[in-house]
């Protein structure tokens, strides 16, 4: 039976069951086989869809989606989904690179360690179903070509740039500590578009680094290999391997290697369920005194140090030789310690003015300013997802164009969190920002967020969209992203009077048409 095509437009003068009878004539009559005409006549092939390439949907969600479908297209469906490049690949050809290439399985930092177990898992079950072939199919393996020199200021040849200033934007008393970081790239030529993310390679805190290797009672002047390198022990903690993250693998070996058979049993059973969110190598070794491994078997065993993307701030077009980013420096309490995160603070708080750090420039193929000069904006950044959108204003500022433009951006406490509000504020008295739409959640006894202000002004939010308005989003895949979605479907059916199912349409539309794009992590 020919399969229904729909060749009616969506928009056409029909009602929807009409329209779905006129898609079946026509298939019909027309033999559809995928191409006008049938398959013998030699229409294209059907280009492949990746349902689950949504960083909405739970792993297992993604995992049923992807079942059945070849071993490269499952370990893409444990990805985090967020293609952001940190693997320095994005989720389709990462998955591609451990299928074909070898590449290592823990590199998905959005991802984390649910990613790399199901990976493990994928993994063990190709290699199982397919052991019978598994040694020949290594000697017919071609030896891996060596990789040319990459371009200055990418992520194989990062550029040492330099740290101009990192300028805190909250008040006093903030439970936040937000940094405008501006990084200087010199006369290196290296450049960016309003969209990109700089990426940084962090150190470790060198005091988490010293109190390990105190712990493990070594100096850190060892000689251990790094990838095929002979670095000292040190070096290798605060600039190779990730002590913030012990991998299942780490555990393990510390197991293996604990001289009190207690101590050995627990940390069998931590393997097995894996460390505790916040629990790092350093809270392990000073619980585990007895599990003392060989310092190199530890070193082949802990994950990269990764790098880290942020959001750039700034518009080459005004700032072409300086990136300009917003950074929230992580800290909280973790197992009665404080817990700093590695790369913000590395970067806003511990690396001195005219530091060096490695950055490149991690491209973004669709999160752009739209070319169309006249076209409307609706930017939603709440946070340092505000971040992008500095550099969209810039942006169209150089740029002359006459788009209106409407932000919706939120924080804790307007007095405290209202960062960039000079800038916004200058902008909006200029014209640059037609609308500024603001939620402080915690400025009412009822919290509210960017997801409310937008339902609150959804006739507004509708005719904008109606005049052919590009909305952009930055920020929190798990949450806010979630949440201004279904406000957005909320706002697409109840303006524009349609069903559930129609709603999703006009959204997916608006994707397909690049009028919703998402930054988001």
């Amino acid at each position: 039976m020919p399969t229904q095509v729909n060749l009616i437009p969506e928009d056409a003068p029909f009602e929807e069951g009409q329209r779905e009878w006129l898609n079946g004539l026509i298939s019909a009559l027309a033999g559809w086989e995928g191409s006008l005409g049938g398959a013998e006549q030699g229409g294209g092939e059907e280009k492949e869809s990746f349902p689950w390439h949504d960083p909405a949907m739970e792993i297992d969600e993604r995992m049923e989606l992807a079942e059945g479908k070849p071993h490269e297209r499952q370990l893409m469906a444990a990805m985090a989904q967020l293609d952001c490049g940190q693997c320095g690949y994005l989720c389709k050809t990462y998955a591609e690179a451990i299928a074909f290439d070898g590449e290592a399985l823990n590199r998905c930092v959005p991802g984390g360690k649910e990613t790399e177990r199901k990976l493990k898992e994928l993994e063990a079950e190709h290699e199982a179903a397919n052991a019978g072939g598994k040694e020949e199919a290594e000697e017919e393996k071609p030896k891996p070509k060596p990789k040319k020199t990459a371009p200055l200021g990418t992520r194989d040849n990062p550029l040492m740039a330099k740290l101009k200033s990192s300028t805190p934007l909250n008040a006093e008393g903030s439970s936040k500590d937000t940094r405008h970081v501006v990084v200087d790239l010199g006369d290196s030529a290296v450049e960016y578009t309003a969209g990109d993310s700089m990426g940084i390679f962090p150190e470790n805190d060198p005091r988490t680094v010293d109190a390990i290797l105190a712990d493990l009672d070594v100096s850190g002047g060892e000689t251990v290999q790094v990838d095929g390198e002979d670095l000292l022990l040190r070096q290798a903690l605060l600039k190779h391997r990730d002590v913030t993250k012990p991998s299942d693998e780490v555990i393990a070996l510390l197991a293996e290697h604990a001289a009190d058979a207690d101590e050995a049993e627990d940390l069998k059973m931590l393997a097995g369920r894996g460390a505790e969110e916040g629990q790092t190598l350093l809270e392990l070794v000073r619980v585990y005194p007895s599990a003392r491994p060989p310092v190199q078997a530890l070193v082949d065993e802990l994950g990269p140090l990764q790098p880290r993307l942020y959001s750039i701030a700034s518009s080459s077009k005004q700032y072409p030789n300086e990136i300009h980013t917003t950074v929230a420096v992580v800290k909280t309490a973790v197992y009665g310690r404080g817990y700093k995160g590695v790369a913000s603070t590395f970067l806003a708080k511990r690396l001195s003015r005219h530091g060096e750090v490695p950055v490149y420039i991690q491209k973004s193929d669709e999160f752009r300013v739209n070319a169309d000069p006249d076209h409307p904006a609706i930017m939603i950044g709440p946070g340092t997802g505000i971040a992008p959108f500095i550099a969209f204003l810039q942006e169209r500022e150089a740029l002359g164009h006459a788009g209106k433009n409407w932000l919706f951006f939120g924080n804790p406490e307007s007095a405290k969190d209202h960062i960039y509000r000079d800038q916004l504020e200058a902008w909006r008295r200029e014209g640059l920002i037609s609308r500024l739409t603001l939620a402080f959640s915690r400025d009412q006894e009822e919290k509210v967020y960017v997801q409310n202000r937008m339902l609150e002004q959804a006739r507004e939010f509708w005719a904008w969209l109606q005049a052919g308005a590009v909305i952009y989003i930055c920020g929190d895949a798990s949450r806010m992203a979630k949440d201004v979605d279904a406000a957005l479907h909320r706002i697409v059916g109840e303006q524009g009077g349609m069903d559930e199912k129609a709603a999703a349409r006009y959204v997916a539309k608006l994707s397909g048409n690049e009028r919703y794009l998402r930054d988001v992590y």
